[in-house]
């Protein structure tokens, strides 16, 4: 039985490295059976993400009211990134984007500032891109870019 054993193992053994031989000189024997195994390129790189598409939204300045006057003034430049397909309707709708972020980020910076302290402009454009899938529907807006956030 103990022979039986390693004459199977030594015929196995065998097989395999006259496939692995074959293998080696190109020939592929499996493939000549019908059975093959799916190519895997890794030297392919993947391809390429779409080019991002802005939208200006231009200047925002935001007055900062407390104790029921005007203390501070904020202003800030922020960009729209969408998708090409949408460029065109976010850019349709700029006016309604206008009021709504005005109106919130009054009432935020009115709230969120106090004396000393710097614009938080991870907090900015994070609310800007909650208002603005508020406002245009999910899906519109990629992401809001802040840029040159300054305190007067």
């Amino acid at each position: 039985m103990v022979r039986l054993i390693f004459i199977v193992i030594a015929l196995l053994l065998l097989i395999g490295a006259v496939i692995g031989g074959l293998y080696f000189w190109g020939i592929d024997p499996l493939a000549k059976l019908g059975i093959t195994a799916p190519v895997v390129h890794k030297d392919e790189a993947p391809p390429p993400p779409p080019p991002a598409s802005y939208v200006d939204f231009g200047i925002l300045i935001i007055p900062v009211i407390q104790d029921r006057e005007v203390k501070k003034q904020a202003e800030m430049i922020v960009r729209l990134e969408v998708e090409p397909k949408n460029k065109e309707i976010v850019a349709k709708n700029l006016p309604r984007l206008q009021n709504a972020y005005l109106g919130d980020m009054i009432g935020f910076l009115s709230i969120s500032l106090r004396e000393g302290q710097q614009l938080d402009v991870p907090a900015i454009r994070r609310r800007l891109l909650m208002v603005g899938e508020k406002t245009l529907g999910p899906g519109y807006l990629k992401d809001v870019l802040v840029e040159n956030a300054v305190l007067k």
